[in-house]
């Protein structure tokens, strides 16, 4: 039986997401993406469940553990500002402009302040990718 733990060396405040990803084996990146996204939307509530966890779940084991999952970076070479849509078209497998075409839309259509703000706080979520 698998058990969730917070990660000792993939973390960035409490290792809550570093062990959560460990658990579901998948990207932490992934998902304090959308931790931050959710944040912009429900504002405290995110935050309120991530210091419970931070409390409720126990540190995890001193050894380094190898999560074998795709890993999403910003793009060093598909990049106009930051690389982020170059990095999440890479990830997800689709074309980049689009994801800047939407971007544009949704500022327009008023979301520009949450937007805005996931957009600067993805840029020191996301590592450059190291590959290219």
């Amino acid at each position: 039986m698998r058990k969730i733990y917070r990660c000792r060396w993939d973390k960035k405040v409490g290792g809550v997401f570093g062990g959560l990803a460990q658990y579901l084996r998948c990207d932490p990146t992934v998902l304090r993406l959308l931790f931050v996204a959710t944040c912009m939307l429900t504002f405290l509530i995110p935050v309120i469940a991530y210091l419970i966890a931070w409390a409720v779940i126990p540190q995890g084991p001193s050894t380094y553990v190898e999560i074998p999952c795709k890993k999403l970076y910003r793009s060093k070479i598909n990049k106009k500002l930051s690389g982020i849509c170059g990095g999440l078209g890479e990830y997800f497998n689709i074309d980049p402009n689009f994801l800047r075409i939407a971007i544009v839309v949704l500022v327009f259509v008023s979301l520009i302040f949450p937007l805005c703000i996931s957009y600067i706080v993805g840029h020191f979520i996301i590592p450059e990718n190291p590959n290219q």
